[in-house]
């Protein structure tokens, strides 16, 4: 049974005095400002053609000349969105896993998983525009993206949300205050993402970086001037 000190009226704002940051206009919904449109993940020219969606899925990861089925990829280009909402932002980057298996050969050879059907993994996360990842926004798209793109696949254009200090050099870290993670990180600026994942940086792919930058820019400075938020 939910108490009447935890229910929410709607009508009015909902204030959280210890996080304005978390608070929003209404108490049963967050705005949402505007809709950044994703970028289009493509493979470059080497992928000839699709695999055919009774396949077994190895064969996208083998064969650079086969991409994952048509399906799967109008699933996950349709499960991408970013949200610039009132005091935080949305992103879903979804991937791509097996499905579960339907039969008991599936269940021992492939440990539970289809050997040919797939599915989208969903991958949300949610960014307060006081959060110290939101200190920098800046395009960050690759040189020739669209030669490069057509040669080796992309993604669309880069947004890049990042802290850094020592004059750019180095991200600050991102972990924990308790146990063997008490201790504060500083990865340099060129370590790769995949091998530092606790640096204080998130790359959003857009169909238009310098419009997403602005408005991703201005939804922060407003929340902040409005929730009268100071950097901590």
């Amino acid at each position: 049974m939910i108490s009447r000190s935890n229910v929410v009226d709607g009508s009015k704002p909902y204030i959280v005095e210890d996080r304005p940051m978390i608070s929003r206009s209404s108490g049963d919904r967050v705005k949402i400002l505007h809709l950044i449109q994703p970028g289009k993940e493509e493979t470059g020219c080497l992928t000839c053609f699709y695999a055919p969606p009774s396949s077994p899925a190895i064969l996208s990861h083998l064969l650079p000349c086969i991409d994952y089925p048509e399906y799967i990829l109008r699933e996950v280009h349709s499960s991408q969105y970013i949200y610039v909402r009132e005091n935080s932002i949305e992103v879903n980057q979804p991937t791509i896993q097996p499905a579960r298996s339907q039969s008991a050969v599936g269940n021992v050879l492939c440990c539970g998983h289809s050997p040919t059907d797939l599915i989208v993994l969903d991958q949300v996360s949610v960014i307060y525009y006081d959060d110290l990842i939101m200190d920098e926004i800046r395009n960050d798209t690759r040189v020739c993206n669209a030669c490069q793109t057509f040669c080796c696949g992309g993604r669309g254009e880069e947004v890049r949300l990042e802290s850094t200090f020592c004059g750019g050099l180095c991200y600050r870290g991102r972990r924990g205050t308790r146990g063997c993670c008490c201790m504060p990180l500083c990865i340099p600026v060129g370590c790769p993402e995949c091998c530092c994942s606790c640096a204080a940086r998130k790359t959003l792919y857009v169909e238009n970086a310098d419009a997403a930058v602005d408005i991703i820019q201005k939804a922060r400075d407003n929340a902040k001037i409005r929730l009268n938020v100071m950097d901590r």
